[in-house]
C-alpha cells in the first residue's frame, strides 16, 4: 500500500469526498426506497453486470473495441443501454472486477502522480455514483475479484484503510433500506458479507472466492491466508439462515477447472481456477447445502457459462469488458422465491456500437428454467448436438447463437474440456476432457526435467571451480 504522507492526506481527502458524495445519494433515495423494500413482488428482475475492468484515463469516445478494457465511453453507454433494458430493477448485482487489468502499472504510467490507492478510491468512486444514479432505488450487491486491488492483481485489501474506504462508498447501496447493516464492518474487515434480498425468502451471501485462487498473491500489507477462514464463515452463514430462507451465493472466481487454460496448456495440465484443498472443499459445501442454497452467481472468465455444484445451478456471467474478444454483455435475471427463472442478455455489437438484446435463455434452449434438471438436460444436448455446441459458444461470447462463426473453442476439438467444466468441478476432469495421458505424460517427465536442471547446474559449477583452479 502507499505509505508516503502527502498521498496519505490526499487519500483521506478522497475518502471525506465519497463518505459526503455517497450519504447524500443515499438520503435522497432513502424515503422511495423504503417504500419499495415493503413490497415483494411474485417475480422480480435483478440486473447483472460482471467484469468491468474500467479504464478510468481512456477518455475517446468511442466505445472501447475489442482486446481493449472497458473505458469511459463503452462504460456510459452500457449504463444507458441498462437503463432502458432495466428502468427499475429490484437489484443490482456486480460480481466483481471493477479495474483495469494491471492497474496499478497503469496508474504508475498515466496517473499523473496519483497513487494507485488514490485512483482505486477515484474509480471505485465513479462507479458506485454512476449505478447509484441510474438506479436509485434497487438494492445493490458488490464482491471483489482479482483486479481490485490497488496493489496488485490477485491480491486482497482485507482491513486495510483502502478497503474501509471502497466500504464506505458503496456502503448506501449495498446497506439501502438496512438490508445489509453490518456490510461496512464485514466487508472492510474480510471481502465477505450478507445481505438481505428484495425478493421474500431469499439471502444475499457474498463470499471472497479470490483468497482460494491458484494465483493469488497475499494480502497487501500483512500475511496470512484467510482461504480456510473464508470457508468456515461460508459453513456458518449457510447453516444458520431462517427456516423458509435460501441464500443466494455470489463470488467473482467459480469452483471448478478453467477449460481456457487447459486449451493453452495444450491439456498437459488440467488447470483448476482454485487450488486444493479448497476448491473441493468450496464444491462440497455448495453441494451438500443444496436445500438451503437457491443458485450462485460467477463471473472472471469473461464467457457466459454455468456450472453444477451437485444439483446447485451457478450462473457464469460475461463481461462488460471486451479484451478477450467478447461481446460487452450484462443480463437481466428473472427471479422467484423459488429460484432464478430465466436470464436475459443485451449485448453490445463493435461494428455499428449498438446494443442488441438478444432472446431469452429459457426460450433459446428450450427449457423451463434456470435449474438442475434443466441445465442436466442442456448439458446433455451440448454434448449430442455439434450444431447446439456452436450455437452454445456463439452465446458465450456475447454473440447471437446464430453467430456460429464466433463459437470459439466449442467449434473446435478442444470443446470436451469446455463442456465437462459444466459439471466436472473437483475430479476426473481430465478423463472427461480426454486429456488424461497428456496430463499423466507431463507428471512423468516434470521430475526428469528437474533432475536435469539440477545436473546442468551441478556441472556448470564444477566447470567454473576447475576453471578457478587453473
Amino acid at each position: 500500500m502507499d505509505c508516503d504522507r502527502p498521498a496519505g492526506r490526499r487519500l483521506r481527502r478522497f475518502l471525506r469526498a465519497s463518505i459526503v458524495l455517497s450519504t447524500f445519494g443515499a438520503l435522497i433515495v432513502s424515503r422511495s426506497g423504503a417504500m419499495a423494500a415493503a413490497i415483494h413482488p411474485r417475480d422480480q428482475i435483478w440486473l447483472a453486470v460482471s467484469d468491468i475492468h474500467l479504464d478510468p484515463y481512456d477518455r475517446s469516445s468511442r466505445a472501447s473495441s475489442y482486446r481493449f478494457d472497458s473505458n469511459i465511453a463503452l462504460f456510459e453507454s452500457a449504463l444507458a443501454a441498462m437503463k432502458r433494458a432495466v428502468p427499475n430493477p429490484s437489484l443490482v448485482l456486480l460480481p466483481g472486477d471493477f479495474f483495469e487489468h494491471h492497474f496499478a502499472q497503469h496508474v504508475r504510467e498515466r496517473g499523473g502522480g496519483t497513487s494507485a490507492d488514490e485512483a482505486g478510491i477515484a474509480t471505485m468512486l465513479r462507479i458506485a455514483t454512476a449505478f447509484g444514479h441510474a438506479f436509485p432505488r434497487a438494492h445493490f450487491a458488490i464482491a471483489l475479484g482479482n483486479n481490485d486491488a490497488p496493489c496488485g492483481d490477485y491480491r486482497t485489501t482485507n482491513g486495510s484503510a483502502y478497503l474501509k474506504g471502497v466500504a464506505r462508498i458503496w456502503e448506501p447501496l449495498v446497506n439501502r433500506d438496512r438490508a445489509a447493516p453490518d456490510f461496512a464492518a464485514s466487508f472492510s474487515r474480510d471481502g465477505h458479507y450478507t445481505a438481505g434480498l428484495p425478493m421474500h425468502g431469499l439471502r444475499l451471501a457474498v463470499v471472497n472466492s479470490l483468497l482460494f485462487s491458484q494465483q493469488y498473491r497475499g494480502n497487501c500489507g500483512s500475511a496470512g491466508d484467510g482461504a480456510a477462514k473464508e470457508l468456515a464463515w461460508l459453513q456458518r452463514v449457510l447453516r444458520r439462515l431462517p427456516s423458509g430462507t435460501r441464500a443466494v451465493v455470489m463470488m467473482h472466481i467459480p469452483p471448478g477447472f478453467d477449460a481456457f487454460s487447459t486449451q493453452y496448456a495444450h491439456g498437459f495440465l488440467a488447470w483448476p481456477f482454485l487450488r486444493a484443498p479448497y476448491n473441493g472443499m468450496l464444491v462440497n459445501i455448495l453441494a451438500t447445502n443444496s436445500s438451503r442454497i437457491a443458485f450462485g452467481i460467477a463471473g472472471h472468465t469473461h464467457r457466459f457459462d454455468f456450472r453444477l455444484a451437485g444439483t446447485v445451478p451457478v450462473v457464469i456471467l460475461g463481461s462488460l469488458s471486451p479484451i478477450f474478444e467478447n461481446n460487452p454483455a450484462f443480463y437481466a435475471m428473472h427471479v422467484s422465491s423459488t429460484g432464478l427463472d430465466d436470464i436475459d442478455t443485451t449485448t453490445f455489437k463493435e461494428s455499428n456500437q449498438q446494443w442488441v438484446a438478444q432472446r431469452g435463455f429459457a426460450a433459446t434452449w428450450a427449457i423451463s428454467r434456470f435449474d438442475d434438471g434443466s441445465l442436466t438436460e442442456l448439458h446433455a444436448r451440448i454434448k449430442t448436438s455439434p450444431s447446439v455446441r456452436l450455437a452454445w459458444g456463439a452465446q458465450a461470447n456475447g454473440r447471437a447463437p446464430s453467430d456460429v462463426q464466433h463459437a470459439g473453442p466449442w467449434g473446435t476439438r478442444w470443446w470436451r474440456a469446455q463442456w465437462c467444466s459444466q459439471t466436472f468441478l473437483v475430479g476426473h476432469f481430465a478423463e472427461c476432457a480426454r486429456i488424461e495421458e497428456r496430463v499423466t505424460a507431463l507428471r512423468a517427465i516434470v521430475p526428469a526435467i528437474a533432475l536435469a536442471g539440477i545436473v546442468s547446474i551441478v556441472l556448470a559449477v564444477r566447470a567454473v571451480q576447475r576453471r578457478r583452479r587453473a
